[in-house]
Protein backbone atom coordinates (compact mmCIF):
# COMPACT_ATOMS: atom_id res chain seq x y z
CA UNK A 1 0.00 0.00 0.00
CA UNK A 2 1.29 3.44 -0.95
CA UNK A 3 0.40 6.85 0.45
CA UNK A 4 0.30 10.36 -0.95
CA UNK A 5 -0.32 13.68 0.76
CA UNK A 6 -1.91 16.75 -0.81
CA UNK A 7 0.06 19.92 -0.12
CA UNK A 8 -1.56 23.06 1.42
CA UNK A 9 -1.96 24.70 -1.94
CA UNK A 10 -5.03 26.86 -1.39
CA UNK A 11 -7.40 28.23 1.19
CA UNK A 12 -6.63 29.66 4.59
CA UNK A 13 -3.56 27.53 5.26
CA UNK A 14 -1.90 28.13 1.88
CA UNK A 15 1.55 29.65 1.55
CA UNK A 16 4.85 28.82 -0.12
CA UNK A 17 6.74 28.25 3.12
CA UNK A 18 3.97 25.99 4.36
CA UNK A 19 3.90 24.03 1.08
CA UNK A 20 7.63 23.38 1.30
CA UNK A 21 7.48 22.55 4.99
CA UNK A 22 4.72 19.96 4.48
CA UNK A 23 6.56 18.47 1.49
CA UNK A 24 9.68 18.02 3.62
CA UNK A 25 7.63 16.59 6.50
CA UNK A 26 5.93 14.15 4.12
CA UNK A 27 9.30 12.95 2.87
CA UNK A 28 10.66 12.57 6.40
CA UNK A 29 7.54 10.66 7.46
CA UNK A 30 7.79 8.18 4.60
CA UNK A 31 4.95 9.31 2.39
CA UNK A 32 5.44 8.08 -1.15
CA UNK A 33 4.42 11.28 -2.95
CA UNK A 34 3.04 14.80 -2.55
CA UNK A 35 0.40 16.35 -4.77
CA UNK A 36 -1.20 19.59 -5.93
CA UNK A 37 -4.43 20.31 -7.80
CA UNK A 38 -5.27 22.53 -10.75
CA UNK A 39 -7.66 25.32 -11.66
CA UNK A 40 -6.67 28.19 -13.93
CA UNK A 41 -9.69 30.51 -13.82
CA UNK A 42 -12.16 29.96 -10.98
CA UNK A 43 -15.78 30.82 -11.82
CA UNK A 44 -17.33 33.27 -9.35
CA UNK A 45 -20.46 31.11 -9.36
CA UNK A 46 -18.67 28.35 -7.42
CA UNK A 47 -19.36 29.33 -3.83
CA UNK A 48 -16.68 28.37 -1.34
CA UNK A 49 -13.97 27.79 -3.93
CA UNK A 50 -11.11 30.29 -3.60
CA UNK A 51 -9.71 32.07 -6.61
CA UNK A 52 -6.28 31.93 -4.94
CA UNK A 53 -5.14 28.73 -6.65
CA UNK A 54 -1.37 28.68 -7.39
CA UNK A 55 -0.16 27.01 -10.57
CA UNK A 56 0.94 23.36 -10.09
CA UNK A 57 4.31 23.23 -11.86
CA UNK A 58 5.95 26.14 -9.97
CA UNK A 59 4.71 24.74 -6.66
CA UNK A 60 6.07 21.28 -7.42
CA UNK A 61 9.34 22.88 -8.50
CA UNK A 62 9.61 24.51 -5.09
CA UNK A 63 8.89 21.19 -3.39
CA UNK A 64 11.41 19.43 -5.65
CA UNK A 65 14.16 21.88 -4.71
CA UNK A 66 13.73 21.13 -0.99
CA UNK A 67 13.24 17.34 -1.13
CA UNK A 68 15.19 14.44 -2.59
CA UNK A 69 13.03 11.30 -2.60
CA UNK A 70 9.33 11.99 -2.41
CA UNK A 71 7.29 11.82 -5.64
CA UNK A 72 5.70 14.93 -7.14
CA UNK A 73 2.24 14.67 -8.66
CA UNK A 74 -0.81 16.55 -9.94
CA UNK A 75 -4.31 15.52 -8.92
CA UNK A 76 -5.34 16.35 -11.46
CA UNK A 77 -4.15 18.82 -14.06
CA UNK A 78 -6.41 19.74 -17.01
CA UNK A 79 -4.11 19.86 -20.06
CA UNK A 80 -6.78 21.41 -22.29
CA UNK A 81 -6.19 24.76 -20.59
CA UNK A 82 -2.57 24.85 -21.79
CA UNK A 83 -0.52 24.83 -24.97
CA UNK A 84 0.51 21.16 -25.25
CA UNK A 85 4.01 21.76 -26.61
CA UNK A 86 4.85 24.38 -24.01
CA UNK A 87 3.55 22.08 -21.29
CA UNK A 88 5.60 19.17 -22.67
CA UNK A 89 8.69 21.31 -22.12
CA UNK A 90 7.62 22.46 -18.65
CA UNK A 91 6.89 18.98 -17.35
CA UNK A 92 10.00 17.46 -18.90
CA UNK A 93 12.07 20.14 -17.18
CA UNK A 94 10.40 19.45 -13.84
CA UNK A 95 11.05 15.72 -14.20
CA UNK A 96 14.66 16.33 -15.23
CA UNK A 97 15.40 18.74 -12.39
CA UNK A 98 13.74 16.47 -9.79
CA UNK A 99 15.65 13.39 -10.84
CA UNK A 100 12.67 11.58 -12.35
CA UNK A 101 10.24 11.94 -9.46
CA UNK A 102 7.11 13.19 -11.24
CA UNK A 103 3.70 11.59 -11.66
CA UNK A 104 1.54 13.45 -14.17
CA UNK A 105 -2.08 13.16 -13.10
CA UNK A 106 -4.42 14.53 -15.77
CA UNK A 107 -8.13 14.73 -16.53
CA UNK A 108 -10.32 15.75 -19.42
CA UNK A 109 -11.93 18.55 -17.40
CA UNK A 110 -15.52 19.23 -16.40
CA UNK A 111 -15.97 22.94 -15.68
CA UNK A 112 -17.35 24.63 -18.80
CA UNK A 113 -16.90 28.26 -17.62
CA UNK A 114 -13.21 27.52 -17.13
CA UNK A 115 -12.92 26.13 -20.67
CA UNK A 116 -14.61 29.33 -21.89
CA UNK A 117 -12.22 31.52 -19.92
CA UNK A 118 -9.26 29.69 -21.46
CA UNK A 119 -10.68 30.01 -24.98
CA UNK A 120 -10.90 26.25 -25.48
CA UNK A 121 -14.02 24.34 -26.57
CA UNK A 122 -15.23 21.76 -24.07
CA UNK A 123 -16.52 19.56 -26.87
CA UNK A 124 -14.25 16.58 -27.68
CA UNK A 125 -12.19 17.20 -24.57
CA UNK A 126 -11.59 13.47 -24.19
CA UNK A 127 -10.09 13.20 -27.65
CA UNK A 128 -8.02 16.31 -26.96
CA UNK A 129 -6.58 14.67 -23.86
CA UNK A 130 -5.77 11.47 -25.79
CA UNK A 131 -4.00 13.53 -28.46
CA UNK A 132 -2.01 15.49 -25.90
CA UNK A 133 -0.88 12.33 -24.10
CA UNK A 134 0.16 10.76 -27.39
CA UNK A 135 2.09 13.86 -28.40
CA UNK A 136 3.86 14.14 -25.06
CA UNK A 137 4.96 10.54 -25.11
CA UNK A 138 6.25 11.02 -28.65
CA UNK A 139 8.13 14.25 -27.87
CA UNK A 140 9.59 12.92 -24.61
CA UNK A 141 10.67 9.75 -26.38
CA UNK A 142 12.69 11.70 -28.93
CA UNK A 143 10.24 11.82 -31.84
CA UNK A 144 10.60 14.85 -34.09
CA UNK A 145 7.10 14.64 -35.58
CA UNK A 146 3.61 13.75 -34.42
CA UNK A 147 0.19 14.26 -35.97
CA UNK A 148 -3.25 14.27 -34.35
CA UNK A 149 -6.43 16.33 -34.36
CA UNK A 150 -5.46 18.57 -31.45
CA UNK A 151 -1.67 18.37 -31.21
CA UNK A 152 0.80 18.09 -34.08
CA UNK A 153 4.44 18.99 -34.63
CA UNK A 154 7.23 18.25 -37.05
CA UNK A 155 10.97 18.82 -37.33
CA UNK A 156 11.40 19.86 -33.69
CA UNK A 157 12.99 18.42 -30.56
CA UNK A 158 12.02 18.84 -26.90
CA UNK A 159 14.98 18.90 -24.51
CA UNK A 160 15.75 18.22 -21.77
CA UNK A 161 13.95 14.93 -21.93
CA UNK A 162 12.42 13.53 -18.75
CA UNK A 163 14.72 11.33 -16.71
CA UNK A 164 12.63 8.31 -17.72
CA UNK A 165 9.16 7.50 -19.04
CA UNK A 166 6.76 9.79 -17.14
CA UNK A 167 3.99 7.87 -15.34
CA UNK A 168 0.62 9.27 -16.42
CA UNK A 169 -2.32 8.79 -14.08
CA UNK A 170 -5.87 9.49 -15.24
CA UNK A 171 -8.37 11.20 -12.96
CA UNK A 172 -12.09 10.57 -13.09
CA UNK A 173 -14.51 7.67 -12.99
CA UNK A 174 -16.46 7.91 -16.24
CA UNK A 175 -16.27 5.05 -18.75
CA UNK A 176 -13.96 7.19 -20.91
CA UNK A 177 -11.65 7.95 -17.98
CA UNK A 178 -11.44 4.28 -17.02
CA UNK A 179 -10.69 3.27 -20.60
CA UNK A 180 -7.99 5.93 -20.78
CA UNK A 181 -6.53 4.92 -17.40
CA UNK A 182 -6.23 1.31 -18.54
CA UNK A 183 -3.82 2.48 -21.23
CA UNK A 184 -1.79 4.55 -18.75
CA UNK A 185 0.17 3.91 -15.57
CA UNK A 186 -2.40 4.93 -12.98
CA UNK A 187 -6.05 5.63 -12.22
CA UNK A 188 -6.99 8.23 -9.62
CA UNK A 189 -10.64 7.82 -8.76
CA UNK A 190 -12.79 10.08 -6.67
CA UNK A 191 -13.82 8.95 -3.19
CA UNK A 192 -16.88 6.72 -3.44
CA UNK A 193 -18.66 4.03 -1.38
CA UNK A 194 -16.81 0.74 -1.34
CA UNK A 195 -19.27 -1.05 -3.63
CA UNK A 196 -19.04 1.74 -6.20
CA UNK A 197 -15.25 1.67 -6.01
CA UNK A 198 -15.38 -2.08 -6.62
CA UNK A 199 -17.55 -1.63 -9.71
CA UNK A 200 -15.22 1.00 -11.14
CA UNK A 201 -12.17 -1.13 -10.42
CA UNK A 202 -13.77 -4.11 -12.16
CA UNK A 203 -14.47 -1.96 -15.22
CA UNK A 204 -10.87 -0.70 -15.22
CA UNK A 205 -9.51 -4.24 -15.01
CA UNK A 206 -11.77 -5.38 -17.85
CA UNK A 207 -9.85 -3.28 -20.36
CA UNK A 208 -6.68 -4.52 -22.06
CA UNK A 209 -3.66 -3.61 -19.90
CA UNK A 210 -5.99 -2.46 -17.12
CA UNK A 211 -4.61 -5.12 -14.83
CA UNK A 212 -1.27 -3.33 -14.57
CA UNK A 213 -2.65 0.15 -13.86
CA UNK A 214 -1.97 1.49 -10.35
CA UNK A 215 -5.26 2.14 -8.54
CA UNK A 216 -5.61 5.23 -6.35
CA UNK A 217 -8.36 7.27 -4.74
CA UNK A 218 -8.53 10.92 -3.77
CA UNK A 219 -9.62 10.87 -0.11
CA UNK A 220 -10.64 14.11 1.57
CA UNK A 221 -10.16 13.45 5.26
CA UNK A 222 -10.96 15.19 8.50
CA UNK A 223 -9.28 13.62 11.52
CA UNK A 224 -11.18 14.16 14.77
CA UNK A 225 -14.28 16.32 15.02
CA UNK A 226 -16.22 16.89 11.79
CA UNK A 227 -16.76 20.28 10.26
CA UNK A 228 -20.26 21.69 10.30
CA UNK A 229 -22.30 19.90 7.64
CA UNK A 230 -22.82 21.87 4.45
CA UNK A 231 -20.62 24.69 5.71
CA UNK A 232 -17.52 22.57 6.04
CA UNK A 233 -16.01 23.80 2.79
CA UNK A 234 -16.38 27.46 3.61
CA UNK A 235 -14.86 26.70 7.02
CA UNK A 236 -11.75 25.22 5.43
CA UNK A 237 -11.74 27.69 2.58
CA UNK A 238 -10.18 25.29 0.11
CA UNK A 239 -12.94 23.18 -1.34
CA UNK A 240 -16.30 23.29 -3.04
CA UNK A 241 -19.49 21.31 -3.38
CA UNK A 242 -20.96 18.69 -1.09
CA UNK A 243 -18.37 15.99 -1.65
CA UNK A 244 -18.10 13.11 0.84
CA UNK A 245 -15.47 13.47 3.54
CA UNK A 246 -13.94 10.64 5.57
CA UNK A 247 -14.17 11.71 9.21
CA UNK A 248 -13.11 10.07 12.46
CA UNK A 249 -10.20 8.98 14.56
CA UNK A 250 -7.22 7.04 13.28
CA UNK A 251 -8.63 3.57 14.16
CA UNK A 252 -11.95 4.32 12.43
CA UNK A 253 -10.25 5.66 9.34
CA UNK A 254 -7.92 2.65 9.22
CA UNK A 255 -10.89 0.29 9.36
CA UNK A 256 -12.67 2.25 6.64
CA UNK A 257 -9.69 2.37 4.31
CA UNK A 258 -8.84 -1.26 5.00
CA UNK A 259 -11.91 -2.35 3.06
CA UNK A 260 -10.69 -0.52 -0.02
CA UNK A 261 -7.24 -2.05 0.31
CA UNK A 262 -8.78 -5.54 0.42
CA UNK A 263 -10.81 -4.66 -2.68
CA UNK A 264 -7.67 -3.79 -4.63
CA UNK A 265 -6.69 -0.22 -3.75
CA UNK A 266 -2.94 0.32 -4.12
CA UNK A 267 -2.52 4.03 -3.38
CA UNK A 268 -4.45 6.68 -1.49
CA UNK A 269 -4.05 10.43 -1.73
CA UNK A 270 -4.93 12.05 1.59
CA UNK A 271 -6.39 15.56 1.31
CA UNK A 272 -6.51 16.99 4.85
CA UNK A 273 -9.40 19.31 5.62
CA UNK A 274 -7.41 21.55 7.94
CA UNK A 275 -8.11 25.21 8.65
CA UNK A 276 -4.72 26.35 9.96
CA UNK A 277 -1.06 25.41 10.04
CA UNK A 278 -1.57 23.94 13.50
CA UNK A 279 -4.41 21.74 12.24
CA UNK A 280 -2.28 20.70 9.29
CA UNK A 281 0.48 19.57 11.64
CA UNK A 282 -2.04 17.56 13.69
CA UNK A 283 -3.51 15.97 10.56
CA UNK A 284 -0.13 14.98 9.16
CA UNK A 285 0.82 13.38 12.48
CA UNK A 286 -2.45 11.43 12.52
CA UNK A 287 -2.04 10.34 8.90
CA UNK A 288 1.47 9.09 9.65
CA UNK A 289 -0.09 6.88 12.33
CA UNK A 290 -2.82 5.78 9.92
CA UNK A 291 -0.21 4.96 7.31
CA UNK A 292 1.70 2.80 9.78
CA UNK A 293 -1.45 0.81 10.59
CA UNK A 294 -2.10 0.02 6.93
CA UNK A 295 1.51 -0.60 5.84
CA UNK A 296 3.58 1.18 3.20
CA UNK A 297 5.52 0.20 0.09
CA UNK A 298 7.70 1.74 -2.56
CA UNK A 299 6.53 4.87 -4.30
CA UNK A 300 4.49 4.15 -7.44
CA UNK A 301 6.11 5.77 -10.43
CA UNK A 302 9.58 5.74 -8.90
CA UNK A 303 12.26 5.65 -11.52
CA UNK A 304 13.22 2.04 -10.79
CA UNK A 305 9.55 0.94 -11.10
CA UNK A 306 8.71 2.75 -14.33
CA UNK A 307 7.81 0.84 -17.45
Amino acid sequence: MRFGLHLPQLGRAAGLDHVVRIARRAEEAGFDDVWVADHVAVPTSLAGMPSFFPEPVPLLSAAAARTSRVGLGTSVLVPAYRNPMQFAKQWATLDWMSGGRTILGVGAGWLEPEFDACGVPMRRRGQRLDDYIGGWRAAWGGAEAYTSEHFSFRDVRVKPAPTGPVPIWIGGSSPGALRRAAACEGWMGTWAPLDVFGERLAELRSHPSGGTTTTSIHMEVRVGSPLHGGGRWSEVGDGYGDRPVATGGVPELAELLGGYVKAGLQHVLFVPLARSEAEWADHVAALVELKSLLGSGNRPGALENRR
